[in-house]
């Protein structure tokens, strides 16, 4: 453990940075709140010349439809790839663990999110973590995914790459009471530094909460270490926070229990109570193991023979050969190499990739004066239909009742007065403001390429199914850069998801694998079937895969159009002749696969049926009578 002086003197350090980076960056995060504004459709119409805003009367929200009209509820599914052709069956069981964490994790409520805050802000982060509190009853710690808003996420100023990054930051507001029980410290009775890093600035701070600060920086081996601090009082300061550790007595380094409920347990070596938590490079195989090429490593093994020595040190030698007696070495545990993922666990997804800048280019940027633009319409609109009616004309001195009475009375003094009496209906032209409001409308969908075809509204420039069907597709390929962002971010997410399962999941976990035929197989993601030996006869963690996501997940999440796909290969007699028994096996397999309801009852009636057209067949054979060959006589 550091001394007390050290430790202030890192924490000052690293605030001092933090303090340096978030001024560089408040402007990006005071305009994040702007975007929010206008999704969340504010009122605030800016003055000409920086004067004081103005309230609109009435918002048309076009950023929040534009938004909503991109979203994409589908989960892009791992497509795993093996570059050496044994790790085949390994990349397959990698793709059946993520589907698993996938459904575990909830991945699409986090989807849902995400799908907003990256056209809003122009990108959002994914934080991969370990927590060793999760996991099934016989695993040990599970992965824990979550999301970072930009606005908590404060990146070295000048460098636009994650990987790059000497350092970054991520702010999280913290329950004070719950970082006290998970550090076994006591954090003073402060407020949240940083409110942004849970809403807009300008918000107040909630009694309770704190803000946690946690810099992750590259350390001198090429890893990643972790600083984390709240306040003044020091959380955590790990040189190596990826690496596997291990607690042992701060005196005498003997290896202890860990600590429980913030207080050390005893050394079994010389008594002291103090622990500290070290990083180890190595660590012993747990039971034995059976590598790719067929060899068995086994949790113990002997050491190097030892010769044997006489009393006066001599060696002792075989009378008949002269060689050195040897001893059979000691039983020994297999020592294999920590593996660590070596990366920042954030993941970014961005928009659109633009030079010059972290996260890409925000849709809400791009059309923002066209949505000031709305506001201002629609409030002249407004006011001027607000302000139009009708006028009564009346002579001097003559009332008229403003009661709600069907029959209402005018008393005249004379009948010329009545001539006098007339009714003025004043209709303000706002016909050049429509035009102009939707004239605006029309540039913020054609900036964001945007068509009435794409949102499924009635278009009136296509004159058939077909042109409509070509607006729709091509609004979709003016997008399709948003969507290879995105396919490319969940494949680096997988990737990392897999590295911190390959370094931490000690246990096999559970999965379910599906075989050519559809059939359901339980199976378990071991990590210790990922070892290799090397040319040199080196053990090495094998984590070489390809990461990418399948193109078709979008279509198997529309299990509607996937099966009137099915429909169609089978009536044109993909899965063999139409009615025969084998082809229906066929169909009904594949359904099932997908999904279609109650097609495993199905699939086992006609499984039963070929069974039976099998025993038939079988025993037709059987009874035919045996052809009889030769030449007659």
């Amino acid at each position: 453990m550091k001394d007390k002086g050290q430790d202030r003197k890192r924490r000052a350090f690293w605030q001092a940075r933090l303090d340096d980076a978030r001024r560089q960056y408040a402007e990006k995060r005071a305009r994040m709140d702007r975007r929010e504004d206008c999704y969340k459709g504010t009122k605030q119409i800016p003055a000409a010349g920086g004067g004081a805003a103005k309230a609109a009367g009435n918002v048309r929200n076009v950023v929040y439809e534009l938004v909503e009209s991109q979203v994409d509820a589908s989960v892009p599914q791992p497509k795993v790839t093996a570059i050496h052709p044994e790790d085949r069956p390994l990349a397959r069981k990698i793709e059946a663990m993520l589907l698993a964490q996938i459904r575990q994790l909830n991945f699409k409520e986090m989807n849902d999110e995400q799908e907003r805050t990256v056209p809003i802000q122009g990108g959002d982060f994914w934080q991969v973590e370990w927590d060793p509190a999760a996991g099934f009853h016989c695993t040990m710690g599970d992965l824990a995914v979550s999301l970072r808003h930009p606005k908590q996420v404060i990146p070295q100023p000048g460098v636009y790459e994650l990987e790059q990054m000497d350092y970054l930051f991520v702010l999280v507001s913290q329950s004070r009471r719950a970082l006290e029980r998970r550090y076994g410290v006591r954090l003073p009775e402060e407020r949240e530094s940083d409110v942004a890093a849970r809403t807009s600035a300008d918000a107040d701070t909630v009694e309770g909460l704190v803000t946690q600060n946690i810099a992750y920086y590259r350390n001198s081996a090429g890893g990643v270490g972790l600083f984390s601090w709240v306040g003044d009082v020091t959380l955590e300061d790990m040189e190596d926070y990826q690496a596997r550790r291990q607690w042992v007595c701060a005196g005498c380094g003997a290896p202890v229990e860990p600590p429980k409920n913030g207080e050390a347990a005893r050394c079994p070596v010389c008594g002291a109570r103090g622990a500290r938590s070290v990083p180890v490079e190595e660590q012993t195989l747990p039971r034995d193991v059976t590598l790719p090429g067929g060899e068995v490593l086994p949790a113990m093994g002997r050491g190097p023979a030892r010769p044997v020595a006489n009393p006066d040190g001599t060696l002792q030698r075989d009378e008949a050969t002269g060689e050195v007696i040897l001893m059979p070495g000691e039983m020994r545990p297999t020592v294999l190499p920590a593996y660590s993922p070596r990366r920042y666990p954030l993941v970014l997804r961005r928009n659109v990739r633009l030079f010059g800048q972290l996260l890409g280019a925000s849709d809400v940027d791009v059309i923002e004066d066209q949505q000031i633009a709305i506001n201002k319409y629609g409030t002249k609109i407004q006011e001027k239909l607000l302000k139009g009616g009708s006028y009564v004309t009346l002579p001097q001195g003559v009332n008229i009742e403003t009661t709600d009475r069907e029959l209402k009375i005018i008393r005249l003094k004379n009948p010329a007065d009545k001539a006098l009496i007339s009714v003025l209906n004043i209709q303000p032209d706002t016909s050049r403001d429509q035009q102009m409001l939707e004239v605006n409308y029309s540039w913020a969908k054609s900036t964001l390429g945007i068509t009435d075809a794409f949102q499924g509204k009635y278009d009136s420039s296509a004159v058939s199914g077909v042109a409509k069907q070509f607006s729709a597709n091509q609004s979709a390929g003016r997008l399709q850069s948003k969507r290879e962002m995105k396919n490319q971010a969940y494949a680096r997410l997988y990737r990392l998801m897999f590295q911190f399962m390959l370094a931490y999941s000690d246990e096999p976990y559970p999965m379910i694998l599906h075989g050519p035929d559809g059939a359901v197989e339980y199976a378990h993601f071991d990590r210790y079937e990922f070892l290799k030996r090397d040319a040199a006869g080196a053990l090495y963690w094998n984590d070489e895969f390809l990461f990418d996501v399948d193109p078709a997940s979008n279509l198997a999440s529309n299990r509607e159009n996937l099966w009137t796909m099915i429909d169609q290969k089978y009536q044109a007699g993909a899965f063999g002749p139409m009615g025969e028994t084998k082809s229906l096996y066929r169909l009904w397999t594949l359904l099932a696969e997908t999904g279609y309801p109650h097609a495993e009852a199905m699939k086992a009636s006609i499984r039963g049926e070929m069974e039976q057209e099998e025993q038939n067949g079988a025993q037709q054979a059987d009874a035919a009578p045996p052809q009889e060959g030769g030449a007659v006589q």
